[in-house]
């Protein structure tokens, strides 16, 4: 009888929250699309760019919205269960609350592994493209070309290879650079760095190689400037996202930059970020559960709006905590766990005072 409980209630919940993810997704979508509707009209953005920049940025929408879905789901789906006295029917048969959660809280240790997964595999490969679809229906095109932390840019007859750019001081490192001329290299400039100067790149402790016929010259300068037809702010620009990237990706990501010198705590926040976001599903349940439960029966709309609440609370905090790991106040794990850690104890408190 237990597990037909137990396939009732989960039925239920699934049930309600996917056709609150639809809802949601929907919802997101109109609002996008009413707000960026005069950047798509002036880029003349023809129908297959509105369904792919949409389609490919459905699955960021749901690793964003899930947690909330979730809790929203579950309050409806065990309100609904109150306001009908299954609840109290169930407890009166001698089912203990925690008996009656567990199922959910469960379910709800798979959502929260499912939803690291999740992005870690889907997401950032399908914001990626649909960056890309950005960059080609509404920018008409970029000048660089990413891959993790390399960009290459091409015009006309030149090709600027560069491993790694520091946004803050506008360095690129590992810079190389061919000059094409009838389908063949004509000189090749590779340089240990480069900076903006004065409209100008100037390049730093680089090796020229100019190619002849049937000979080769070889130059080492200290420095060089040249003028290039773009600014580190091009660059800055088309950086990877932590959204483009999984967490093993970024982990790789940050660890490259740190070997050049860069200042990563952003990014470690980021990243530790990425797992602790999929623990707040679980988070959610336990303090849906006995919020639902331990008060009286309560119209949809009371439901809706303690569930906007406690979210809007939630990611309050997740989002100060971040900008204060940002800039060092704290350390990243602080920034990125303490939310978790001050909701966990509140679900915990009330699970153990509901019953």
């Amino acid at each position: 009888m237990i597990k037909i409980l137990d396939r009732y209630v989960l039925k239920k919940f699934i049930g309600i929250l996917i056709m609150a993810m639809a809802a949601m997704i929907m919802v997101y979508i109109i609002i996008d699309l009413f707000d960026h509707l005069n950047k798509f009209l002036d880029a003349k953005m023809p129908l297959i760019g509105y369904i792919l920049y949409y389609t490919l940025k459905i699955p960021e929408i749901i690793s964003q919205l899930f947690p909330v879905v979730v809790f929203m789901s579950l309050l409806f789906t065990l309100g609904g269960l109150n306001k009908y006295n299954e609840i109290t029917a169930m407890m009166t048969s001698g089912i203990s609350l925690m008996r009656i959660s567990a199922p959910l809280i469960i379910f709800g240790i798979l959502l929260s592994i499912g939803h690291f997964y999740f992005t870690e595999f889907i997401v950032p490969y399908s914001s990626r493209e649909h960056y890309e679809a950005k960059d080609y229906y509404l920018d008409n095109g970029v000048k660089f070309h990413r891959k993790m932390n390399e960009f290459v840019y091409q015009e006309k007859n030149s090709i600027v290879y560069i491993s790694s750019f520091d946004v803050k001081t506008g360095i690129a490192s590992g810079v190389s650079i061919q000059n094409i001329r009838n389908g063949t290299i004509d000189f090749r400039i590779d340089a240990e760095k480069m900076l903006y100067e004065n409209s100008m790149w100037k390049l730093l402790n680089l090796a020229k190689r100019s190619f002849a016929k049937d000979s080769t010259k070889y130059a080492h300068l200290d420095s060089l400037s040249l003028m290039l037809d773009f600014e580190p702010k091009d660059i800055a620009e088309i950086e990877l996202k932590p959204i483009e990237m999984g967490y093993f990706e970024l982990n790789e990501y940050i660890e490259k930059k740190k070997e050049l010198g860069a200042d990563m705590t952003k990014w470690e926040v980021e990243k530790l970020s990425k797992v602790s976001y999929s623990a707040i599903t679980l988070i959610l349940i336990l303090i849906a559960i006995p919020m639902s439960t331990g008060r009286a029966r309560s119209a949809t709309s009371v439901n809706f709006g303690i569930s906007v609440g406690i979210a809007f609370v939630y990611y309050l905090l997740i989002i100060m905590f971040k900008n204060w790991g940002a800039v060092g106040q704290i350390d990243p794990l602080t920034a990125a766990w303490a939310p978790n850690l001050i909701f966990g104890i509140m679900g915990l408190f009330l699970i153990r005072k509901a019953r």
